[in-house]
């Protein structure tokens, strides 16, 4: 009985590590291991032996080849189950991959090309450049400036106020003039300075409106300059920028 228990195991050991596909482990789960069976065969043979010794041997025996047997379906279903996996997925795989192209470089907004120009022009003349805030105070915006209270600038439907400080204090500037105030603040004459930068109006936009301008302001301060020395300056921004 031990040998045909030895022997049957080892075939179902034989056809399980010969299976080549899921659908075959399971064919395999249920001959092997079912009623039908070699070992199940076998262990309904247990009765006819002729001692309990011998029938505890071999009761022992079809209980382990079984459990062997079950082990090595499940091992063989395992790796069965994700070499076919593997297959699938090579089969369906999409090839995501994305070719880098190098990025252009940028290159700056027409405007900014042309207030770069216009900037170079007024160096080359002796100028120097300035800057200033673009969130002004109503002094610097207005008062500094000749604008009363009551001037229409000052409405509420022209000029951007600024939730800050003491109502009405605060704007988005609306010319660049504030800068000159501030340069004359801190530069002793001769003055020779262009300021460029963006001012604010509050107006609708449409396709000749902006809420956000690039104006600029030229401020000269010398005793000795003349009619004659503007129109030189000017003639020469103008021939130089039309180039």
């Amino acid at each position: 009985m031990i040998s045909d228990i030895t022997s049957a195991r080892d075939d179902a050991l034989s056809r399980v590590a010969a299976a080549s596909s899921v659908d075959e482990i399971a064919r395999l789960d249920a001959e092997l291991l079912g009623k039908k069976g070699a070992l199940a065969g076998l262990k309904s043979g247990l009765g006819k032996l002729s001692t309990v010794e011998e029938k505890k041997a071999a009761g022992a025996a079809v209980n382990e080849a079984m459990s062997v047997v079950e082990e090595a379906l499940s091992e063989r279903r395992r790796n069965l189950g994700r070499a076919e996996r593997e297959v699938q997925l090579a089969a369906e795989a999409l090839d995501l991959t994305e070719f880098a192209i190098t990025p252009r470089r940028g290159r700056a907004h027409i405007v900014t090309q042309a207030w770069e120009r216009l900037e170079d022009v007024f160096v080359g003349l002796g100028f120097q450049v300035a800057e200033g805030p673009e969130v002004e105070t109503d002094w610097y915006n207005f008062e500094a400036l000749n604008m009363p209270p009551s001037h229409p600038a000052r409405s509420m439907h022209d000029t951007f106020y600024v939730d800050h400080g003491a109502p009405g204090s605060t704007v988005l500037r609306t010319h660049t003039s504030p800068v000159q105030i501030r340069v004359m603040q801190l530069v002793q004459p001769p003055i020779y300075m262009v300021m460029p930068g963006r001012v604010f109006r509050n107006e609708t936009t449409d396709s000749t409106h902006l809420a956000d301008r690039r104006p600029g302001d030229r401020s000269w301060h010398h005793t000795r300059r003349s009619r004659r020395h503007h129109r030189l300056v000017h003639q020469g921004v103008l021939r130089n920028r039309l180039r």
